[in-house]
């Protein structure tokens, strides 16, 4: 039987190949690879601080505010049950979720009514990533008073002033024929809250000191803007929310929230 002829097995030395893939360390070595793992640590650190910024807040909240029978409810329900509700005048909070793709937002559908309204905003407010004010825009004119005293107290609220949600005043009923469009109304606004800063100015003065809701908006000196608030973002949109119309403003500014 012929045999075969049997070779040595070759000894792999691991030292060996170490030096073959590693160039010489010298000191200028040394110090390049001492750097390279410096910023390597460091990209690492930073990466890690924004996941953990990022992720770290819970706040998945959405509070919808506004007066009674400026559409809120019926927003509610268009968003988080796609179906039409009678307009009711709400006693109490309602919750739902508004789920798009993978994602989801806690809708909170918060009282209108001048009594109980505030004592529902007390209890959100504090789980707001955004709030969504609705305005009827065929009744502005005559409400404005009420409209801009209700969200001067949610804009200074201290609570609202830590956590900074995004905010959208959303111009409802566009399809009325007295409606005021979202630029109109978003300038009768300024002026009516210039007014209370001034109001309100004066009440701090006697009184001697404030709460939280009492904080000054905009700029020392300067005629109130919503553009003045920074950093919370404040929108203008206008929507029809009767029939299902008009409502990709406020979907598209909860897709960008989330």
């Amino acid at each position: 039987m012929d045999t075969k002829e049997i070779r040595p097995k070759k000894k792999i030395s691991l030292k060996e190949t170490f030096n073959k893939l590693m160039p010489e360390m010298n000191e200028e070595n040394i110090f390049r690879a001492q750097v390279a793992v410096a910023l390597l640590v460091g990209l690492i650190t930073i990466f890690l601080l924004w996941r953990l910024l990022r992720g770290g807040s819970k706040k998945r909240g959405v509070l919808l505010l506004g007066l009674c029978e400026s559409g809120k409810t019926l927003l509610f329900s268009l968003l988080c049950h796609n179906s039409d509700v009678l307009s009711v005048t709400s006693l109490k909070e309602s919750v739902g979720e508004y789920v798009f793709g993978k994602k989801s937002l806690t809708m909170y559908d918060l009282p209108g009514h001048e009594r109980i309204r505030m004592a529902s905003f007390e209890k959100a407010k504090n789980l707001a990533r955004g709030i969504i004010f609705m305005i009827d825009s065929g009744t502005v004119q005559k409400d404005v008073r009420d409209v801009a005293e209700f969200l001067y107290i949610i804009l200074s609220d201290g609570a609202i002033q830590n956590n900074r949600p995004k905010v959208l005043i959303v111009c409802n009923k566009q399809d009325h024929s007295l409606a005021r469009s979202a630029q109109l109304i978003q300038k009768t606004l300024e002026k009516e809250i210039n007014l209370l800063r001034v109001t309100r100015a004066n009440q701090l003065q006697s009184v001697g000191e404030g709460e939280n809701n009492n904080s000054f908006l905009g700029r020392t000196g300067q005629d109130f803007e919503f553009s003045h608030l920074s950093p919370i973002k404040v929108d203008f949109v206008e929507v029809v929310t009767k029939g299902h119309e008009k409502l990709g403003p406020v979907t598209s500014w909860l897709e960008r929230l989330a």
